[in-house]
């Protein structure tokens, strides 16, 4: 799927009038208000259009990651939390010093998503 494409579902699960107002380098969720809801319909519009077997939690893996000790530990992410999220987001960005919540929800964009869904 390309950037229009994803902007296109994009638009419609946030009921927005144009597609192309959406800023492909910018956070779904930070910029353009997606909520958790808005999400997993987005996903699984993406899935369908996409013709790709996926869940919500591959697509942004973040808080499946951040659930999980061996990742996440005492408030910051562990070294193997590190690694995994430079491997999730190689190609695409670096992932930010701090790597907290905000700045990784803020890396959420038609772009990330359209280096995702190569991956999977």
């Amino acid at each position: 799927m390309n950037a229009n494409q994803i902007s296109q579902i994009a638009a419609s699960v946030l009921y927005l009038d144009d597609a192309n107002a959406i800023d492909t380098g910018k956070s779904l969720f930070k910029e353009y208000g997606m909520s958790s809801l808005d999400f997993v319909d987005f996903a699984y519009e993406l899935k369908a259009a996409a013709n790709k077997e996926f869940d919500p939690d591959q697509l942004w893996p973040i808080n499946v990651m951040m659930n999980n000790p061996v990742f996440y530990a005492g408030g910051s992410w562990t070294d193997a939390g590190r690694a995994e999220l430079v491997r999730l987001f190689d190609g695409y960005t670096t992932v930010p010093a701090s790597g907290g919540t905000e700045e990784l929800y803020a890396l959420f964009s038609v772009g990330y998503v359209e280096h995702r869904l190569r991956a999977l």
